[in-house]
Protein backbone atom coordinates (compact mmCIF):
# COMPACT_ATOMS: atom_id res chain seq x y z
CA UNK A 1 0.00 0.00 0.00
CA UNK A 2 2.83 2.57 0.84
CA UNK A 3 4.58 1.74 -2.20
CA UNK A 4 1.21 2.26 -4.48
CA UNK A 5 0.88 5.82 -2.45
CA UNK A 6 4.51 6.39 -2.82
CA UNK A 7 3.97 5.85 -6.55
CA UNK A 8 0.76 7.82 -6.94
CA UNK A 9 3.07 10.94 -5.32
CA UNK A 10 5.65 10.81 -7.97
CA UNK A 11 3.35 10.24 -10.42
CA UNK A 12 1.24 13.19 -9.27
CA UNK A 13 4.55 15.47 -8.62
CA UNK A 14 5.79 14.77 -11.93
CA UNK A 15 2.74 15.68 -13.76
CA UNK A 16 2.72 18.69 -11.69
CA UNK A 17 6.17 19.97 -12.45
CA UNK A 18 5.83 18.38 -16.24
CA UNK A 19 2.28 20.91 -16.51
CA UNK A 20 4.58 23.65 -14.98
CA UNK A 21 7.66 23.19 -17.33
CA UNK A 22 5.03 23.15 -20.53
CA UNK A 23 2.95 26.05 -19.50
CA UNK A 24 6.40 28.09 -18.89
CA UNK A 25 7.35 27.28 -22.39
CA UNK A 26 7.66 29.95 -25.24
CA UNK A 27 4.64 30.03 -27.39
CA UNK A 28 4.19 29.67 -31.09
CA UNK A 29 2.06 32.33 -32.83
CA UNK A 30 1.86 33.30 -36.75
CA UNK A 31 0.73 36.41 -38.13
CA UNK A 32 -1.92 37.96 -40.41
CA UNK A 33 -3.41 41.27 -41.27
CA UNK A 34 -7.14 41.04 -41.48
CA UNK A 35 -7.90 44.89 -42.50
CA UNK A 36 -7.06 47.90 -41.85
CA UNK A 37 -8.86 51.28 -40.58
CA UNK A 38 -7.19 54.49 -42.33
CA UNK A 39 -5.17 55.67 -39.55
CA UNK A 40 -3.28 54.50 -36.26
CA UNK A 41 -5.80 51.65 -34.21
CA UNK A 42 -5.97 53.13 -30.60
CA UNK A 43 -8.52 50.14 -29.24
CA UNK A 44 -9.45 46.90 -29.53
CA UNK A 45 -12.52 44.99 -27.43
CA UNK A 46 -13.41 41.59 -27.78
CA UNK A 47 -16.98 40.28 -27.04
CA UNK A 48 -17.78 38.09 -24.07
CA UNK A 49 -18.61 34.79 -25.92
CA UNK A 50 -15.73 35.42 -28.22
CA UNK A 51 -17.74 35.88 -31.21
CA UNK A 52 -16.86 39.63 -32.34
CA UNK A 53 -13.86 41.81 -31.65
CA UNK A 54 -14.26 45.80 -32.25
CA UNK A 55 -11.50 48.38 -33.63
CA UNK A 56 -11.53 51.97 -32.63
CA UNK A 57 -9.31 54.33 -34.99
CA UNK A 58 -7.60 57.84 -35.25
CA UNK A 59 -9.53 57.98 -38.68
CA UNK A 60 -12.68 58.24 -36.51
CA UNK A 61 -14.35 55.35 -37.19
CA UNK A 62 -14.96 52.02 -35.60
CA UNK A 63 -14.80 48.52 -36.96
CA UNK A 64 -16.82 44.80 -36.26
CA UNK A 65 -14.92 42.00 -37.47
CA UNK A 66 -16.53 38.43 -36.62
CA UNK A 67 -14.22 35.83 -34.66
CA UNK A 68 -11.80 33.42 -35.73
CA UNK A 69 -11.90 34.18 -39.33
CA UNK A 70 -11.72 38.02 -39.21
CA UNK A 71 -14.45 39.27 -41.83
CA UNK A 72 -15.24 42.69 -41.60
CA UNK A 73 -18.85 42.87 -40.40
CA UNK A 74 -19.72 46.92 -40.46
CA UNK A 75 -18.18 50.15 -39.89
CA UNK A 76 -19.52 52.52 -37.85
CA UNK A 77 -19.05 56.57 -38.22
CA UNK A 78 -20.51 59.21 -36.51
CA UNK A 79 -17.64 60.12 -34.08
CA UNK A 80 -16.55 64.19 -35.03
CA UNK A 81 -12.96 62.92 -33.31
CA UNK A 82 -10.77 59.54 -33.28
CA UNK A 83 -12.34 57.24 -31.45
CA UNK A 84 -10.19 56.65 -28.64
CA UNK A 85 -11.68 53.14 -26.89
CA UNK A 86 -14.22 51.22 -27.01
CA UNK A 87 -16.23 48.58 -24.53
CA UNK A 88 -18.53 45.74 -25.43
CA UNK A 89 -21.83 45.26 -23.01
CA UNK A 90 -21.72 41.40 -21.53
CA UNK A 91 -25.34 41.25 -23.73
CA UNK A 92 -22.59 40.79 -26.64
CA UNK A 93 -24.53 43.63 -28.58
CA UNK A 94 -24.05 46.53 -27.74
CA UNK A 95 -20.78 48.60 -28.01
CA UNK A 96 -20.05 51.94 -25.93
CA UNK A 97 -17.31 54.53 -27.73
CA UNK A 98 -15.15 57.37 -26.45
CA UNK A 99 -14.22 60.34 -28.74
CA UNK A 100 -11.43 63.37 -28.71
CA UNK A 101 -15.12 64.89 -29.47
CA UNK A 102 -16.40 64.96 -26.26
CA UNK A 103 -19.01 62.37 -26.43
CA UNK A 104 -19.58 58.61 -25.35
CA UNK A 105 -21.72 56.66 -27.59
CA UNK A 106 -23.80 53.89 -27.36
CA UNK A 107 -24.08 51.36 -30.69
CA UNK A 108 -26.10 48.05 -31.29
CA UNK A 109 -23.59 46.23 -33.03
CA UNK A 110 -26.22 43.65 -34.81
CA UNK A 111 -27.73 46.86 -36.80
CA UNK A 112 -25.29 49.72 -36.56
CA UNK A 113 -27.67 52.04 -34.84
CA UNK A 114 -26.77 54.66 -33.06
CA UNK A 115 -28.50 53.70 -30.00
CA UNK A 116 -27.34 56.69 -27.56
CA UNK A 117 -24.76 59.78 -27.32
CA UNK A 118 -23.57 60.62 -23.60
CA UNK A 119 -22.34 64.54 -23.31
CA UNK A 120 -20.95 65.79 -20.18
CA UNK A 121 -17.17 65.23 -20.51
CA UNK A 122 -15.18 68.99 -21.11
CA UNK A 123 -12.61 67.91 -22.78
CA UNK A 124 -11.67 64.08 -24.93
CA UNK A 125 -12.85 60.66 -23.87
CA UNK A 126 -10.16 58.30 -23.10
CA UNK A 127 -11.73 55.46 -21.38
CA UNK A 128 -15.37 53.63 -21.44
CA UNK A 129 -16.30 49.86 -19.68
CA UNK A 130 -19.53 48.47 -19.19
CA UNK A 131 -20.78 47.23 -16.36
CA UNK A 132 -20.02 43.48 -16.28
CA UNK A 133 -23.89 42.53 -15.33
CA UNK A 134 -25.78 41.31 -17.92
CA UNK A 135 -28.42 44.14 -18.52
CA UNK A 136 -24.82 46.25 -18.92
CA UNK A 137 -27.01 49.05 -16.55
CA UNK A 138 -24.11 51.33 -16.03
CA UNK A 139 -21.09 52.84 -18.43
CA UNK A 140 -18.11 54.84 -17.05
CA UNK A 141 -16.13 57.23 -19.09
CA UNK A 142 -12.87 58.82 -18.58
CA UNK A 143 -11.44 62.14 -19.59
CA UNK A 144 -8.58 64.22 -19.84
CA UNK A 145 -11.25 66.49 -18.00
CA UNK A 146 -9.65 64.57 -15.27
CA UNK A 147 -12.78 62.99 -14.22
CA UNK A 148 -14.66 59.42 -14.26
CA UNK A 149 -18.13 59.72 -15.37
CA UNK A 150 -20.94 57.36 -14.50
CA UNK A 151 -23.81 56.85 -17.05
CA UNK A 152 -27.54 55.51 -16.74
CA UNK A 153 -27.39 53.03 -20.02
CA UNK A 154 -31.34 53.13 -20.08
CA UNK A 155 -31.41 56.92 -19.92
CA UNK A 156 -28.54 58.41 -21.15
CA UNK A 157 -28.10 60.25 -17.96
CA UNK A 158 -25.13 60.87 -16.17
CA UNK A 159 -25.42 59.77 -12.89
CA UNK A 160 -22.34 61.04 -10.78
CA UNK A 161 -19.14 62.54 -11.90
CA UNK A 162 -15.65 61.42 -9.63
CA UNK A 163 -12.69 63.97 -8.85
CA UNK A 164 -9.94 62.67 -7.03
CA UNK A 165 -7.22 62.58 -10.09
CA UNK A 166 -5.32 65.63 -10.11
CA UNK A 167 -4.06 65.06 -13.98
CA UNK A 168 -5.77 63.78 -16.94
CA UNK A 169 -7.70 59.94 -16.29
CA UNK A 170 -6.83 57.51 -18.83
CA UNK A 171 -8.29 54.22 -18.91
CA UNK A 172 -11.28 52.64 -16.63
CA UNK A 173 -13.17 49.09 -15.72
CA UNK A 174 -15.38 47.68 -13.56
CA UNK A 175 -15.04 44.38 -12.13
CA UNK A 176 -16.95 41.19 -12.93
CA UNK A 177 -18.68 41.07 -9.68
CA UNK A 178 -20.27 44.68 -10.05
CA UNK A 179 -18.64 45.56 -6.76
CA UNK A 180 -15.57 48.37 -8.23
CA UNK A 181 -14.65 50.48 -10.78
CA UNK A 182 -11.03 51.09 -11.24
CA UNK A 183 -9.52 54.50 -13.05
CA UNK A 184 -6.08 55.20 -13.85
CA UNK A 185 -4.21 58.66 -14.46
CA UNK A 186 -1.34 60.44 -15.85
CA UNK A 187 -1.01 61.63 -11.59
CA UNK A 188 0.43 58.27 -11.58
CA UNK A 189 -2.38 56.49 -9.43
CA UNK A 190 -4.93 54.26 -10.19
CA UNK A 191 -7.91 55.04 -8.02
CA UNK A 192 -10.41 52.09 -6.86
CA UNK A 193 -13.70 53.15 -6.16
CA UNK A 194 -17.52 51.43 -4.78
CA UNK A 195 -19.62 51.44 -7.19
CA UNK A 196 -22.37 51.71 -4.69
CA UNK A 197 -23.73 55.04 -6.25
CA UNK A 198 -24.17 56.90 -2.86
CA UNK A 199 -20.11 56.87 -2.55
CA UNK A 200 -18.31 59.31 -4.28
CA UNK A 201 -15.00 58.63 -2.36
CA UNK A 202 -12.32 56.31 -3.94
CA UNK A 203 -11.78 53.26 -1.44
CA UNK A 204 -8.22 53.04 -1.97
CA UNK A 205 -5.35 54.81 -4.85
CA UNK A 206 -2.47 52.80 -5.96
CA UNK A 207 0.62 54.11 -6.94
CA UNK A 208 3.34 53.69 -9.86
CA UNK A 209 6.09 55.89 -11.02
CA UNK A 210 4.85 56.81 -14.20
CA UNK A 211 1.59 57.85 -15.48
CA UNK A 212 -0.81 54.98 -15.62
CA UNK A 213 -2.15 53.87 -18.92
CA UNK A 214 -4.49 50.99 -18.32
CA UNK A 215 -6.32 49.32 -15.15
CA UNK A 216 -8.08 45.91 -15.95
CA UNK A 217 -9.89 43.70 -13.41
CA UNK A 218 -9.34 39.62 -14.13
CA UNK A 219 -12.29 37.61 -14.73
CA UNK A 220 -12.25 36.49 -10.89
CA UNK A 221 -12.31 40.19 -9.47
CA UNK A 222 -9.39 39.20 -7.46
CA UNK A 223 -6.89 40.96 -9.23
CA UNK A 224 -6.45 44.02 -10.86
CA UNK A 225 -3.52 44.90 -13.61
CA UNK A 226 -1.85 48.12 -14.11
CA UNK A 227 0.73 49.58 -16.62
CA UNK A 228 2.44 52.62 -17.49
CA UNK A 229 4.70 54.90 -19.47
CA UNK A 230 7.65 53.40 -18.30
CA UNK A 231 6.66 49.92 -19.52
CA UNK A 232 5.86 48.78 -16.56
CA UNK A 233 2.66 46.03 -15.49
CA UNK A 234 1.91 45.82 -11.41
CA UNK A 235 -0.66 43.08 -10.36
CA UNK A 236 -2.79 43.66 -7.52
CA UNK A 237 -4.56 41.96 -5.37
CA UNK A 238 -8.35 42.58 -4.92
CA UNK A 239 -10.02 43.91 -2.89
CA UNK A 240 -7.25 44.96 -0.24
CA UNK A 241 -4.61 46.24 -2.85
CA UNK A 242 -1.75 44.73 -2.01
CA UNK A 243 0.87 44.77 -4.95
CA UNK A 244 1.80 41.58 -5.54
CA UNK A 245 4.23 41.50 -8.68
CA UNK A 246 5.94 44.28 -10.28
CA UNK A 247 7.09 43.33 -14.39
CA UNK A 248 9.68 45.29 -16.29
CA UNK A 249 7.70 44.28 -19.55
CA UNK A 250 8.21 46.69 -22.39
CA UNK A 251 10.84 48.98 -23.16
CA UNK A 252 8.54 51.38 -23.83
CA UNK A 253 4.97 52.70 -22.64
CA UNK A 254 2.56 49.82 -22.57
CA UNK A 255 -1.30 51.56 -23.51
CA UNK A 256 -2.93 48.18 -23.51
CA UNK A 257 -3.27 44.83 -21.34
CA UNK A 258 -5.90 42.40 -21.16
CA UNK A 259 -6.52 38.80 -19.15
CA UNK A 260 -7.11 35.94 -20.39
CA UNK A 261 -9.90 33.45 -18.86
CA UNK A 262 -7.49 31.58 -16.35
CA UNK A 263 -6.91 35.02 -14.65
CA UNK A 264 -3.03 33.60 -14.99
CA UNK A 265 -2.17 34.91 -18.66
CA UNK A 266 -1.88 38.46 -19.53
CA UNK A 267 -1.42 39.97 -22.82
CA UNK A 268 0.90 43.69 -22.90
CA UNK A 269 1.24 46.18 -26.44
CA UNK A 270 3.56 48.34 -26.65
CA UNK A 271 4.75 51.13 -28.60
CA UNK A 272 8.02 49.59 -28.98
CA UNK A 273 6.79 47.21 -31.85
CA UNK A 274 6.27 43.92 -29.04
CA UNK A 275 3.28 42.05 -28.08
CA UNK A 276 3.80 39.72 -24.99
CA UNK A 277 2.36 37.32 -23.06
CA UNK A 278 3.20 36.87 -19.60
CA UNK A 279 2.32 34.05 -16.53
CA UNK A 280 1.71 36.53 -13.74
CA UNK A 281 1.75 34.17 -11.07
CA UNK A 282 5.24 34.06 -11.48
CA UNK A 283 6.21 36.68 -13.73
CA UNK A 284 7.54 34.87 -16.56
CA UNK A 285 7.27 35.61 -20.29
CA UNK A 286 5.53 32.71 -22.44
CA UNK A 287 5.56 35.09 -25.69
CA UNK A 288 7.40 38.32 -27.21
CA UNK A 289 6.32 38.96 -30.85
CA UNK A 290 7.68 41.79 -33.04
CA UNK A 291 4.73 43.02 -34.95
CA UNK A 292 7.40 45.22 -36.79
CA UNK A 293 4.90 48.30 -36.17
CA UNK A 294 4.00 50.39 -33.14
CA UNK A 295 1.14 48.48 -31.32
CA UNK A 296 -1.29 50.53 -29.59
CA UNK A 297 -3.94 48.26 -28.41
CA UNK A 298 -4.36 44.68 -27.60
CA UNK A 299 -7.14 41.80 -26.37
CA UNK A 300 -7.60 38.15 -26.98
CA UNK A 301 -10.03 35.55 -26.80
CA UNK A 302 -10.46 33.59 -23.68
CA UNK A 303 -8.12 30.59 -24.73
CA UNK A 304 -5.29 33.07 -25.92
CA UNK A 305 -5.52 30.88 -28.96
CA UNK A 306 -6.12 33.95 -30.84
CA UNK A 307 -4.43 38.16 -29.63
CA UNK A 308 -5.24 40.74 -32.06
CA UNK A 309 -3.42 44.15 -32.01
CA UNK A 310 -4.21 47.91 -33.06
CA UNK A 311 -1.45 49.29 -35.09
CA UNK A 312 0.20 52.46 -35.69
CA UNK A 313 0.05 51.66 -39.42
CA UNK A 314 -3.89 51.02 -39.47
CA UNK A 315 -3.62 47.51 -39.29
CA UNK A 316 -5.74 45.18 -37.52
CA UNK A 317 -3.60 42.10 -37.33
CA UNK A 318 -4.65 38.63 -35.76
CA UNK A 319 -1.82 36.42 -33.86
CA UNK A 320 -2.81 32.89 -34.28
CA UNK A 321 -1.38 30.13 -31.86
CA UNK A 322 0.43 27.24 -34.01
Amino acid sequence: MKIKLRNFLLILLFSTLYGDYLFCQQLKYEMKTIGRHDDEVLGVFVNEDNTKVATCSLDETIKIWSLPEGKELMTLPGHMGQVNNISFAGNNRWLASGSSDGTVIIWDTETGEKLKTLKGHTDQVIGVYFSQQDDAAFLASTSFDKTVKLWDTKTGSEIKTLREHTDRTNNVAYSYDGKYLASCSDDRTVKVWSTDLHKKESIMTLYHDAPVLTALFSFDSKLLASSDELGYIKIWAMPGGKELRTIKAHDELIQDVSFAENNIVVVSASTDKKVKLWNIENGKNLLTFNAGVEVWSCDLVSDYGIIIIGCADGSVRFLVRK
